[in-house]
């Protein structure tokens, strides 16, 4: 028999407090993967990252009420798992599986798109396409290699980037606003600046959609419930912190950017693949430039250390459970980590990313690896807030008025949002055929609808196993109810 064990205890709030920043990757996102949001947002940008925070505050701030109730390895699965049972469960932990790949995939291909432009606008070297698949393989070997390593050497790793990155950020931030005060223009929270056509509503939603994405991961807390010391407090306000800094971080970045850019000039900002490596160049100087880069870098791979954590040890419990294959909760005999679900997660994520490269384009792959991401995540985040009244009225014995309130108005935004991309697939008829089959809104959204196909094909095939597992949960139910 194998061994599928954690190190119980092995970390404290101020690591899993920094795993969900270092998770989104900021520095990245600020510097260059903030191009998919500004291609549709354009110069409303800093009004993009605003009501993304509003959106992702709301749910982090339900997330962190339920992580007061239910904490363990499996995250939002065992969450859900507890909320609306097991079938449910099931469902939503496949579909994590499938947002947090695309979003592993995305941070790798933003490694292979966006560090070719920064050593081109650095040293004028350039780099071959051809290399495209090596560097996202290389990237992806280094989140596995660091994430197996175990809990206390990546989680230890991935809090000291996490604060470097920002706290760098930020003061070049401050220092350029602060020496050119002409460029400050609060205009940018407004629609102002939207000029997506046909609908600028639509333009500013869909960059919502991929803000969204660049807050991907600020849960990625959750699923180190069995490895953190006081896990349901700590895990609880690590959600909700993150969601502050990041958003704090990510509105002030924005806003800065693109009053610095020019927020006219915001239609060629995605063109431009690394705006913020070439805007520090000019403003602060080559130096500055050189440190962002390294900084850039440097974030998207403690970015796929932390991903992989998470995904690993979701899979890892669901293996458990008997919804996957039971080898994928096997843990290393010495370093107590989910080697096997680590390695799946990250062969599946480099065989997304590759064949998005040779089939769209590294560019139209990485919007295409947000796409799927983002709307995993908003469809999984939507099941999560269903089952927070359920939750409560297991525990406490009621729904709550305010909890039912606060999961209808999360709903209804996740939704509204989630059409919007579908608002964003352009019209054959118009762009031709060919151009309809390779959009990348329409392959990210493509992924994400067969994928939830396949979901409930397993469901079918697992639902003797959910039986099961339902008898088994309703047997712990009123072993509880007794021993109140």
């Amino acid at each position: 028999m194998f061994q599928s064990k954690l190190h119980s205890n092995a970390i404290g709030l101020r690591h899993s407090l920094l795993q969900g920043v270092a998770s989104a990757a900021p520095a990245g996102a600020a510097v260059a993967t903030f191009t998919g949001a500004a291609f549709y947002a354009r110069g409303a940008l800093p009004l993009t990252a605003l009501i993304a925070f509003f959106v992702v505050l709301l749910n982090g701030y339900i997330i962190s009420k339920i992580s007061m109730k239910v904490s363990g390895s499996g995250g939002y699965y065992d969450y859900v798992k507890v909320g609306h049972g097991p079938s449910v469960g099931l469902f939503t932990g496949y579909m994590y599986i499938f947002y947090q790949i695309m979003a592993i995939a995305f941070v790798a291909l933003s490694i292979a798109v966006f560090v070719p432009a920064a050593l081109s606008y650095l040293f004028n070297i350039n780099i071959s396409p051809i290399f495209a698949v090596p560097l996202l393989l290389a990237a992806l070997l280094y989140g596995f290699v660091v994430s197996v390593r175990g809990i206390r050497i990546s989680t230890s790793y991935t809090m000291m980037m996490a604060l470097i990155e920002i706290g760098v950020i930020v003061a070049m931030g401050f220092y350029v606003l602060a020496t050119h005060p002409s460029i400050n223009n609060p205009s940018v929270f407004s629609l102002r600046f939207s000029d997506y056509s046909p609908n600028p509503i639509i333009g500013v939603a869909l960059g919502v959609l991929l803000m969204y994405t660049s807050f991907a991961g600020f849960g990625a807390s959750t699923p180190l419930g069995e490895e953190t010391k006081n896990p349901k407090v700590s895990i609880s306000k690590s959600v909700l912190y993150s969601v502050i800094i990041l958003g704090i971080f990510y509105v002030f970045t924005a806003y800065f950017f693109t009053v610095a850019y020019g927020p006219t000039n915001m239609a060629n900002y995605a063109g431009a693949l690394v705006p913020g490596i070439s805007i520090m160049g000019s403003f602060v100087g080559g130096g500055a430039a050189i440190l962002i880069t390294v900084l850039f870098i440097n974030s998207l791979l403690t970015g796929l250390v932390v991903l992989t954590n998470a995904t690993s040890r979701v899979l890892m419990t669901m293996g458990r459970d008997g919804l996957v294959p039971k080898a994928l909760s096997k843990t290393h005999g010495k370093r107590l980590t989910p080697y096997i679900s680590a390695g799946i997660v990250t062969l599946s994520a480099f065989a997304i990313s590759a064949i998005g490269v040779e089939i769209l384009g590294g560019f139209n792959a990485f919007i295409m690896a947000a796409i799927g991401a983002t709307l995993g995540t908003l469809f999984v985040h939507i099941i999560i807030n269903s089952a927070f009244p359920s939750i409560n009225k297991k525990f406490i014995g009621r729904f709550g008025l305010r909890n039912i309130l606060l999961s209808s108005v999360s709903i209804v935004i996740f939704l509204f949002i989630f059409g919007s991309t579908f608002m964003g697939v352009p019209n054959p008829a118009v762009v031709g055929l060919t151009v309809f089959i390779t959009d990348p809104v329409l392959t990210g959204s493509l992924a994400f609808i067969l994928w939830t196909v396949i979901t409930v094909a397993f469901m079918y095939i697992k639902r003797r196993r959910l039986k099961e597992l339902k008898g088994t949960r309703s047997m712990e139910s009123s072993m509880d109810t007794v021993s109140k």
